[in-house]
């Protein structure tokens, strides 16, 4: 089962997930951030401690597809997050369109066998950025949130620490 949970920064989404995904005992997290500063290094441990010990962390911030087909039968996994693992691949010049089909490809080999919780950020509530690539970061991830919503068996929206169920 793919289920997709979108939402602004801050706003519960990876919360939500994690306590939706303890249906099962087999607990993973997928973690696409890199630990690029100080600040960031210290955020993933207390994301860790938070999480607490009985969730396995999975650091992988390219190659998801081959993170998500090693998860076992039975098993909860939350990816967080789809919009950072977007941003490393473009901005470590991936190709971003072939990365994403295989990933939903292998979204849809083990989804009868897991339960896959997928967080984004909703990216088309604000404005148009003025950059170039701000545009182009925005067309990519509205069009990978729009491909797993396509694809997922249940959807919700944060606002503010609430889910509004979607799909």
């Amino acid at each position: 089962m793919i289920i997709f949970i979108l939402g602004g920064i801050k706003s519960g989404k990876t919360r939500f997930a994690l306590k939706e995904a303890e249906i099962n005992k087999r607990l993973f997290y997928i973690a696409t951030a890199r630990a690029i500063d100080n600040e960031m290094k210290e955020r993933i441990e207390r994301h860790k401690k938070e999480r607490g010990s009985q969730w396995i962390t999975i650091e992988e911030p390219i190659n998801l597809m081959e993170a998500i087909m090693k998860i076992p039968e039975n098993s909860s996994v939350v990816v967080d997050c789809l919009t950072t693992w977007l941003t490393n691949l473009i901005i470590e010049g991936y190709d971003y369109e072939e990365f994403t089909e295989s990933f939903i490809d292998s979204l849809k080999k083990v989804k009868d066998s897991i339960h896959i919780f997928i967080v984004a950020n909703e990216v088309g509530l604000g404005i148009i950025p003025e950059r170039e690539l701000g545009r182009k970061f925005i067309d990519i991830a509205g069009t990978a949130n729009q491909r797993i919503m396509d694809i997922c068996d249940k959807a919700f929206l944060m606002i503010a620490g609430k889910a509004l169920r979607i799909k």
